[in-house]
């Protein structure tokens, strides 16, 4: 059958056969080269959310420009505009990116808890593992973590960023806990449970936000990094707290 084949169609399927190497290695390169564009992206838009969430935890939201941004980050402010559009584009890009991990962290142990504890919930036990992946991703996140505490102690106090961000991505978590605690303190008053988490919350983005002033007020007998010591007694002093207020089982 090969002696009847037509000699152009042979030519062209020899000359297709030579070329699929050269075609292959390019879509190779094409894809390399793709992969290349999206790393260098991936890359330029986390330094400019690092840099964004550094100083929004220093200088406050309205304290920081764009171009203090772009500066600290070495990029143009161009991209900028490009990535996120602006300023409270970055704001919110900032927030959702630990948003999504803390959540998904402390929604994991608040389940563990439950399965674990069965009828016997205890405010402790709640609290505890609520708080627990906020204490872990400080330990292991360093700075940057603690940076992010800084940014939502400050949306605790700012009502015209604060409100929409925290309901966002924080008021599904609270009212989580805040159902598990009726377990716990079966007899409290609605109101009561809201108050302390109220409470509560505030205590748990101070305590972990960076700062110097636990030390200098205890001249050097308590640091506000001390992650380990500062833990259990949070969750000890919550729980009394929410005892106290609540009415005990």
């Amino acid at each position: 059958m090969r002696d009847l084949e037509n000699p152009g169609e042979r030519r062209r399927r020899s000359r297709s056969l030579l070329m699929a190497p050269q075609a292959a290695r390019r879509s190779h390169r094409n894809g390399g080269h793709a992969t290349r564009r999206a790393d260098k992206s991936f890359e330029t838009r986390s330094r400019i959310l690092d840099a964004a969430e550094e100083l929004f935890s220093r200088h406050g939201i309205y304290g920081v420009t764009l171009r203090d941004i772009a500066s600290m980050a070495d990029v143009d402010t161009a991209l900028l505009h490009y990535y996120f559009e602006s300023k409270r584009g970055i704001f919110d890009a900032v927030l959702a990116r630990r948003a999504s991990v803390l959540n998904y962290e402390c929604n994991d142990e608040l389940t563990r808890y439950e399965e674990e504890a069965g009828k016997n919930i205890t405010v402790e036990g709640a609290i505890a593992a609520y708080v627990r992946p906020v204490f872990k991703l400080n330990r292991t996140g360093g700075k940057a973590w603690r940076n992010y505490c800084a940014i939502i102690t400050q949306l605790n106090n700012s009502p015209d960023w604060g409100a929409e961000a925290i309901a966002t991505h924080f008021d599904p978590l609270a009212r989580r806990l805040i159902e598990i605690l009726k377990h716990a303190l079966p007899n409290a008053d609605e109101a009561d449970l809201y108050w302390c988490y109220h409470m509560f919350a505030r205590t748990l983005t101070v305590t972990n936000a960076p700062g110097d002033r636990l030390e200098r007020l205890s001249s050097g007998v308590c640091h506000a990094g001390d992650f380990e010591a500062l833990e259990p007694r949070l969750v000890k002093f919550v729980s009394e707290g929410f005892r106290s207020v609540c009415g005990a089982k």
